[in-house]
């Protein structure tokens, strides 16, 4: 895989850019028209979100100045607004964000589990499988699994570095896999997060 060219990404400094950028939602939008103007309708569609949310999100990236007006086609009634990203990849540092996205959308992802694993009548098992393996299974109050809206899954493995370029790979292609196939107007959206890092 080629290295970005961070030489050409457009730098992000502390202030107002900064901040704009610091909202999962507006990170999606900087780089959806980072790559092509878009409309707002084509940009509702492409992410999932309703017009009034964007419209308010998009306000606050132009107000910073790192989206502008592409052009605008005359119509009858309002014109179409295509807006632009001012660079096709950005460049900030971590320490001029004051929480990266991750951390928000890690949040959510964490309460969004809590709600859908109703904790009254749920359980975690830990037990050992046939191999001796320690395993964490949910289960309802009659000791059955039940099938969730949401899954958590955890493992603690022993990497050579070999092994974890390799996984990092695959677990790449397989969100890459289900996020080309995504049916936008049936799906409902889910936040998926793939992650591994050093044991503490």
């Amino acid at each position: 895989m080629k290295p970005p060219d961070q030489s050409t990404a457009y730098r992000i400094r502390a202030g107002k850019q900064a901040a704009a950028i610091d909202h999962p939602v507006r990170s999606r939008l900087l780089m959806a028209c980072a790559r092509r103007e878009r409309s707002l309708t084509e940009l509702a569609r492409d992410l999932g979100q309703p017009l009034s949310k964007l419209h308010y999100h998009l306000a606050l990236l132009k107000g910073s100045g790192l989206v502008r007006v592409s052009r605008v086609q005359r119509r009858s009634g309002r014109p179409i607004r295509y807006y632009r990203a001012i660079a096709g990849s950005f460049l900030v540092s971590l320490a001029d964000v004051p929480e990266p996205a991750g951390e928000k959308w890690s949040r959510e992802l964490r309460e969004s589990l809590t709600r859908q694993a109703n904790r009254g009548e749920m359980s975690l098992f830990f037990h050992f499988d046939e191999a001796g393996q320690m395993k964490v299974r949910l289960i309802d109050s009659s000791g059955r699994g039940r099938s969730s809206r949401a899954f958590d899954y955890w493992k603690v493995l022993s990497l050579t570095a070999e092994q974890r370029i390799s996984l990092s790979a695959d677990l790449a292609e397989v969100i890459a896999r289900y996020e080309q196939a995504q049916d936008r107007d049936r799906g409902e959206m889910f936040l998926v997060h793939a992650a591994f890092a050093p044991k503490l």
